[in-house]
């Protein structure tokens, strides 16, 4: 009897045992990433990956770059946007990657390009480093800056395209990950790449929309929503700047030399919007078509506008105020942020603006898109 309770014991065991090693066998392996990559010129130089470096940053991994090379490996709790960072004498350098299970490829080309393939989400929203269109704008963009390129106002001018388009095609493509409806992962991605422009509302909606998936533990989520908060807190401080207070009159010419004087267009119209924007600030130009249809319904009814561009550059402002076809009166006086009129009005960063009522009274300050949509339109109803 007791050796067979000996024997009943030993089977038991080895069950048990087995039992284990299956388990272990069987259990999921951690997922991990690994980007394998090249630095031209990089040598002994610390790189790591990042999770959000500008804000409540982590590192997760690092590596030396030898020769130009470099490999890092980490366990992915959670796909998301990161960082690839080095620095290199007093220079920072950061690049884009998602972070997700498997192994990816970084290449640095000679204009200072980063392109990541080699996994679905690198592949599918970093896509935009590899379109030719890119790729050129960006060798552009490169050569501009170089110390032998042209000078001058002629040159500066085309910079700003070269720069415009790069940034255009960047946004479009990420836009339309943005607006995917299968995959909220890569949309809350594309909203922090966009850093929730062009309408932060609608982008904020998005991610909300995703946060069940997501869920509310997300690092990825935890970004987009204090990306959201800190931009609140921004546009906070400068709404609501001068409201109450009398308009700050001044006479300048537009393009044609004519001198335009805002206190005699304010005292013809109801209500002056007066906006202020440069041919190299990109929300503000995007901001110009909403505007011209804003114009185009309420000017009869007593709408004015008044653009006063923030260039040091005549030409720049000539060509861009051409291209854009502005409706309404366009003046500068070339002094850019030492301005003086500059100084007198909320302005802090563009697009920024001060809607006048026609008794001279500022009745809202740097309201954008929606916002400046609907007020315009709550004015005239």
């Amino acid at each position: 009897m007791k050796n067979m309770i000996r024997a009943w014991r030993a089977v038991l065991a080895g069950a048990v045992l087995l039992g284990g090693l299956f388990a272990f066998n069987s259990a999921p392996q951690p997922k991990e990433f690994t980007i394998t990559g090249t630095i031209p010129d990089a040598d002994n130089l610390a790189v790591s990956l990042v999770r959000d470096p500008y804000g409540d940053a982590e590192q997760l991994a690092t590596d030396t770059i030898r020769q130009g090379k470099f490999q890092l490996h980490c366990p992915v709790k959670e796909i998301m946007n990161v960082s690839l960072v080095y620095h290199q004498g007093r220079s920072m350098y950061s690049y884009p990657v998602i972070l997700e299970p498997g192994k990816v490829r970084f290449k640095l080309t000679s204009t200072g390009l980063s392109q990541v393939s080699g996994a679905k989400y690198n592949n599918w929203i970093l896509g935009y480093q590899r379109d030719s269109d890119y790729v050129k704008a960006d060798r552009d963009v490169w050569a501009f800056r170089q110390p032998n390129a042209g000078k001058g106002p002629e040159a500066e001018w085309e910079g700003i395209q070269h720069f415009m388009k790069r940034f255009d095609i960047r946004s479009q493509y990420l836009q339309k990950v943005l607006h995917n409806k299968k995959d909220p992962v890569a949309a809350v991605i594309a909203a922090v790449m966009l850093e929730l422009e062009p309408d932060r509302a609608a982008s904020m909606k998005i991610v909300e929309a995703a946060a069940p998936e997501l869920g509310e533990n997300s690092k990825l989520l935890k970004q987009a929503r204090r990306m959201n908060e800190s931009q609140l807190e921004m546009i906070t401080r400068r709404q609501g700047k001068m409201i109450g207070e009398d308009f700050i009159d001044f006479t300048l010419p537009d393009l044609q030399g004519r001198q335009q004087r805002l206190g005699d267009l304010v005292k013809s119209h109801k209500y002056t919007l007066l906006q202020f924007w440069a041919s190299w600030c990109v929300p503000c130009r995007a901001e110009i078509p909403m505007l011209k249809a804003l114009y185009q319904v309420y000017h009869p009814q007593g709408l004015e506008i008044v653009s006063f561009s923030m260039d040091n550059n005549r030409v720049a402002w000539q060509k861009a105020s051409e291209k854009e076809q502005l409706l309404w009166p366009n003046v500068s006086d070339g002094l850019a942020d030492k301005s003086p009129v500059i100084k007198r009005y909320p302005v802090i960063g563009i697009p920024a603006n001060v809607i006048i009522d026609q008794q001279g009274k500022i009745i809202a300050s740097n309201l954008t898109g929606e916002e400046l949509d609907n007020k315009i339109k709550s004015l005239f109803k």
